[in-house]
């Protein structure tokens, strides 16, 4: 119950969120990342890199182009933007970048972890990457 609570939370707040078309570069997103971990909803299942025989790379350019790649071999190569979104009630603010491909994901950066969350029909993703560089 506490599980789909807290789903039912981050949606709403997603569906509740008014977007800010200004685009914010101090986010600290540029950068090389190294994926760490990808979690289902509370985290009741996690894929590591150790779980897939993977490796994954992303990178986020200064001039706004995302290219991952997976065990060394180019994935995907896109052009992104960052938004500020700000709660109707002017009280949260939360950052989202959106890929030209057309997903948008939540993002958060705590010392050189950075936190990607993206959610379809209540079933959220939480996946973690480390700085490189």
């Amino acid at each position: 119950m506490k599980k789909i609570l807290f789903l039912l939370v981050i949606f709403v707040s997603f569906y509740g969120c008014k977007k800010d078309n200004t685009i914010d570069n101090s986010s600290g997103l540029v950068g090389k990342w190294n994926w760490i971990s990808t979690c289902v909803g509370g985290g009741t299942v996690c894929m590591t890199p150790a779980s897939t025989n993977t490796s994954t790379i992303m990178l986020f350019t200064s001039n706004a182009v995302f290219t991952i790649f997976k065990n060394d071999t180019l994935i995907e190569s896109t052009s992104f933007q960052i938004y500020k979104s700000v709660s109707e009630d002017g009280m949260n603010t939360s950052y989202a970048v959106k890929f030209d491909t057309g997903d948008t994901e939540i993002f958060s950066i705590a010392h050189d972890t950075l936190s990607l969350m993206n959610g379809v029909d209540f079933v959220s993703f939480t996946s973690r990457y480390k700085r490189i560089n």
